[in-house]
């Protein structure tokens, strides 16, 4: 092996991740700072109220969802030559968090179509977060922005696929809606998801919602990605399977650890608050739906 070679390959291939990240961080940053929390002192929030709900949002809507699409600009090389590659993965990135952060700016917008009140009026997810320390709301947010990072990841700024990128993304809103709807319809026996997070602040009710969003993004993420052997339209059937698979598998696991357990889990998550509980639902959503993936691969 020719050590200067390998040294010289892992000097430029650090500056080549370096430089988009950094570049994608500092353009997240202070599109979230001015933008996205347009109003609220970030910096205040954060350091001298210490405020857990904002840095619960902070980590979990902004400095994850950033890197994860980073890293997506970074993977599959364009071009033989390391700084044209650069360049590429530049605009990739800069698309991204554009787009992302269009995204994040919807994040309001959801909370008013589901018509969230307390006892101010409508509520605003950021005073929510920044004022009112919801640590609910902030895992609320978080659950939206897994929604929308995958959805920036699939985002193609390239002409000759952009239309297939823009179809991807169409249909991942759609079924994403689906399921969420279908989520809060079958909560909505007995409670509501908005009433459990912005009137009564139960953090286990957004754990919960969030480890649901994750597993079914987790599923879209492995099957809308088309391969070269599947079409477009199977890549869908095959998705929509896979959830279908999903939520009667989530229901079978969840009726059996109750019995086995002799617990009401519906109770410890949205009467008792039980944290807990509510991570060992994620758990279960999320080892699902590895299981569907895996076994319908």
């Amino acid at each position: 092996m020719d050590i200067s070679m390998f040294l010289n390959f892992l000097g430029s291939n650090f500056v080549f991740s370096f430089c988009t990240v950094l570049i994608g961080f500092s353009l997240s940053y202070f599109l979230y700072d001015k933008v996205v929390t347009r109003g609220i002192e970030l910096k205040k929030a954060l350091f001298e109220k210490d405020n857990f709900a904002a840095w619960i949002e902070f980590t979990g809507a902004f400095v994850l969802p950033v890197l994860y699409i980073s890293a997506k600009a970074l993977s599959g090389s364009a071009s033989e030559n390391i700084w044209t590659d650069l360049v590429i993965s530049l605009v990739y990135v800069v698309a991204y968090v554009v787009l992302f952060t269009i995204l994040r700016l919807c994040s309001s917008l959801v909370v008013r179509i589901l018509g969230c009140k307390d006892e101010n009026g409508l509520v605003r997810l950021n005073t929510e977060v920044y004022t009112q320390n919801n640590c609910a709301a902030a895992l609320f947010s978080i659950s939206l922005s897994v929604v929308f990072a995958n959805i920036a990841s699939f985002f193609d700024p390239h002409p000759e696929y952009l239309v297939a990128s823009l179809l991807k993304i169409c249909v991942i809103i759609v079924i994403t809606l689906a399921t969420i709807a279908g989520y809060m319809a079958i909560l909505g026996r007995k409670t509501t998801l908005t009433q459990e997070i912005f009137n009564d602040n139960n953090s286990a009710a957004a754990v919960e919602f969030l480890g649901f969003v994750f597993a079914i993004q987790m599923i879209m993420r492995a099957y809308i990605t088309i391969k070269e052997a599947v079409s477009f339209t199977d890549s869908i059937i095959i998705t929509l399977i896979s959830i279908a698979i999903f939520s009667i598998l989530a229901c079978i696991f969840n009726v059996v650890f109750a019995k086995v357990l002799k617990i009401d889990l519906w109770e410890e998550i949205y009467q008792q608050n039980n944290v807990g509980a509510a991570f060992g639902r994620v758990a279960l959503y999320v080892g699902i739906a590895y299981i569907v993936i895996n076994y319908i691969a």
